[in-house]
């Protein structure tokens, strides 16, 4: 009787504080698993993977609050203030890492940004309480995460978050 060989990786990943490349990265990042997993599942971790590297880079190396990007969105070309902030000398030099540990049952991914960090809990719990996606042009981020993810640990700081999803064995049919 053959076994399977088990799959395993791990590694790091860095970015630029560039939401075009935290786009490109969740591609890349979902590229890596297991080829077995279900496209249902593969589409739901790169949904989530993306919206936390967008945070990442947007909230987190960018230092753009909820209120701001509410501003900025209503008044004036939102990704023509993105790419101009990231050019900003307080800014251009942050970057996102993302560490990564794949295995056949499991996976589990660390997000962390140069930024200042939030305050995680409130946002957290606000999350957890709230029984559908609110329909806002940004603020899902957390809810997502949760969704999709079967753990989702923010550092004491808020500029780090690892999430862990369970590979059923179906998905890997």
């Amino acid at each position: 009787m053959a076994v399977a060989a088990q799959v395993s990786s791990k590694g790091r990943f860095v970015i630029g504080c560039d939401i075009i490349e935290a786009d490109k990265l969740s591609n890349r990042l979902v590229s890596l698993l297991p080829r077995q997993i279900d496209l249902r599942t593969a589409n739901a971790l790169r949904l989530g993977l993306r919206e936390l590297l967008i945070n990442a880079v947007e909230h987190g190396c960018l230092e753009i609050g909820f209120d701001l990007k509410t501003e900025i969105s209503e008044s004036k070309d939102y990704l023509e203030f993105l790419l101009e902030r990231q050019k900003q000398p307080e800014y251009r030099t942050r970057k996102v890492q993302v560490e990564y540990d794949i295995r056949a049952a499991r996976i589990v991914f660390r997000i962390t940004d140069d930024g200042k960090g939030f305050d995680h809990k409130e946002r957290t719990e606000r999350a957890r309480g709230e029984a559908e996606l609110p329909d806002l042009a940004h603020g899902r981020g957390i809810k997502m995460s949760l969704r999709i993810f079967d753990r989702v640990r923010y550092n004491s700081r808020g500029n780090s978050v690892t999430v862990a999803k369970k590979l059923p064995p179906q998905a890997l049919d």
